[in-house]
Order: C-alpha cells, then structure tokens, then sequence
C-alpha cells in the first residue's frame, strides 16, 4: 500500500470514529440543562426548593420566608411558581438562616393558614447552595419537638358543668365522621378519638375538615349528648357538625371546641 492509501484509509478511520462518539453522545440520555429560576439543585447565593401538596403534586402560591438566627425578623419572602419551585436570594456574610413556609386556604367559607412541613428544618449560609423542600401534611407533629403542636387541628373538649360525673373525661369516646371532602380535596376517615391523660383536655392532629361529632362513655357505653362549644344556642343534642376556626380567630385558629354531657 502506497503512503497515499495509508493516509485514505487513516482519514476514513478518523471520521468514522468521530461520527461513532458524536452518535453516542446525541443519543437522547444526556439529561437536558435545567431552568435556572425553576432549578431545585443548590445554587451558590441562593435558596431553592419545591413544595408539594399532600399528594406530593407542585403546590403554587405558598408563601416561603427565610429569618436570620442573629439578627430576628422576616427576611426575604416569596411565592411559589406553578411547577412548586422557589429561589430566594441570600444577603452574603449575615450568618445562619432558617426558611419557614404556609399555604392560606378556603374552605367552607372560611380561610386556614396551614404551615408547611420542611424536610430539612436546618439552618443554613448563603455559601452553602442550600435546598428546602416543603410539603403539606394534613397531620404530624411539627418538628420542633419542645412544642406539643401539629399540623392537624385541635378539638378542646368542654364538660358541662351540670353533667353527673364524667371527671374521668379519658373514658369519653368522640366519633368524628366526615362531611364531605377534607381542606385538601381528600376522602377523610371516620375517627373515633379520647384525650390521652386526665388533665389533658383537647383531642390532637386532627385532619383539617368539617366532621358530625359523637360522643359514649366508655365505660358503660352511654351515648352522651354534644354541642358546638363556641356556638350561640349551645343546645346539647346527640351529634352536631362542626367546622375549625379559621384565620378570623386570633388564637384559635384550626381549633374547634366542643361541649358534652350526660344531662338529658
């Protein structure tokens, strides 16, 4: 073979092998770039993350706010888009941070302001490239673990004061049976709940909905009578459908309270 053909033969190998690579790297399993407004990977200077609802589906228009652990107060607040995503822009040089996040919702006429769950409750820098992911949960104990609070809604629980006996309000069964969807578009359960300890009156963790309450004392399963301890007439009947407060309570928002008896 001539030095000619050598070299032909060299250069149709070259642009075979060339043609090879380019096909295997043109072949659709390289991951495409990412939006960078949208991104949910770190980004240095920023803060980024997705919230999601019960149904792990984007949830948009929550709020997301970031404090400083030193110098108290909100800092920077924004919403999240409609794929659940948010980015938030970190002052350099200030130290830890922490994010916070909650959704304000309708619901039989009334608004809730429902916090979010973080899956890193961690402070964090602005060199760090810090993600937080939220997600709605319509029950669980929020993860500051000093606190005795939940996500679900509270049931405070009212003995009336003419009522024979029933101190041992432990004993004091409550059937709460669902009256359509819940705050979230779910099917809920009928639940039938007590109160842990004597001295503790009020029924945790409730998923967040409008319910038909019962009541029977345990101990000798007499159906006991109930009513809407905030309502006006407070006629004590054998079930009453109650709703949670919303945001026009100042402090006793998610919480709805309930009066029983065993006077006929």
């Amino acid at each position: 073979m001539n030095t000619l053909n050598r070299f032909t033969w060299a250069t149709l190998l070259l642009v075979g092998s060339l043609t090879t690579i380019t096909a295997c790297k043109s072949n659709g399993t390289e991951p495409e770039p990412e939006n960078p407004g949208n991104s949910t990977k770190g980004q240095s200077g920023y803060l980024v993350g997705k919230v999601t609802d019960p149904q792990g589906k984007p949830l948009a228009r929550a709020t997301i706010y970031t404090e400083n652990t030193v110098i108290k107060g909100r800092g920077a607040e924004v919403k999240s888009a409609t794929d659940g995503s948010y980015k938030i822009q970190l002052m350099k040089d200030m130290g830890q941070w922490v994010v916070r996040g909650y959704i304000l919702k309708e619901y039989n006429d009334r608004v809730y302001k429902i916090l979010l769950d973080p899956e890193n409750p961690d402070s964090f820098s602005e060199n760090e490239k810090p993600v937080r992911h939220f997600q709605w949960k319509l029950t669980g104990h929020i993860p500051d673990v000093s606190l005795d609070q939940y996500y679900g809604g509270t049931a405070e629980m009212f003995l009336d004061p003419n009522a024979d006996g029933l101190v041992d309000n432990e004993n004091v069964e409550f059937t709460f049976t669902p009256v359509g969807p819940l705050i979230d578009g779910s099917t809920g359960k009928t639940l039938k709940l007590r109160a842990k300890k004597r001295y503790n009156t009020s029924l945790k963790d409730i998923p967040l909905g409008r319910y038909t309450v019962t009541a029977v004392y345990k101990p000798t399963g007499e159906k006991l009578r109930v009513t809407d301890a905030w309502g006006d007439d407070l006629l004590y009947k054998e079930s009453v459908t109650l709703d949670f407060l919303g945001t026009e309570s100042a402090y006793r928002a998610n919480t709805m309270g309930i009066g029983y008896t065993n006077r006929r």
